[in-house]
Order: C-alpha cells, then sequence, then structure tokens
C-alpha cells in the first residue's frame, strides 16, 4: 500500500505500474465520510484532474489491492470505502 500526497508524478507512476490495482481518494486528513473507492484504470481518477488542478494536493491517494484498502480504511480511518459509480 501506498500513500500519495504532493506528489502526482509518483502517482501517476504507480497507476501504469499498477493497472490491477485500486485507489482510495480520501481528503488530505482522511475522515469516514470521504473514502471513495476506484479501479486503478477509472477515469476519474487517471484522465486528468478536474479544473486543471493537481491529483494529490487537495486531496491524498491510498493504492494498494482492495483487501488492504480495506483494512486501511476500517482500521486506521474508522470507516468503510465507498465504491466509485463510474468503475465498481
Amino acid at each position: 500500500m501506498q500513500r500519495f500526497a504532493d506528489d502526482d508524478a509518483g502517482y501517476l507512476s504507480w497507476l501504469s505500474r499498477n493497472p490491477d490495482g485500486y485507489v482510495v481518494n480520501a481528503n488530505r486528513n482522511p475522515s469516514p465520510g470521504y473514502l471513495i473507492l476506484h479501479r486503478a484504470t477509472c477515469r476519474t481518477i487517471a484522465e486528468g484532474p478536474a479544473n486543471g488542478g493537481r491529483w494529490t494536493m487537495d486531496y491524498i491517494k491510498v493504492c494498494g489491492d482492495r483487501a488492504e484498502l480495506e483494512r486501511w480504511a476500517q482500521s486506521v480511518v474508522g470507516g468503510p470505502l465507498k465504491p466509485c459509480v463510474h468503475c465498481e
């Protein structure tokens, strides 16, 4: 599992190396109310950030396999992941 904050290049590199992986999009200070689970190939987290911004500035990305991300969400943040409506 890898966490990306202020590291768009590292995040995009992880996506290209892990097309079968998963990504949690979370607030910079993760909270149970916003933990969105995406497939690494989801267009909403891989095809250019909204409003021309940056991927890992306003939000963080936590990347890995689904099981480890679910454990992280429950044990560290204290809430469940919410599947993305576009890729799940």
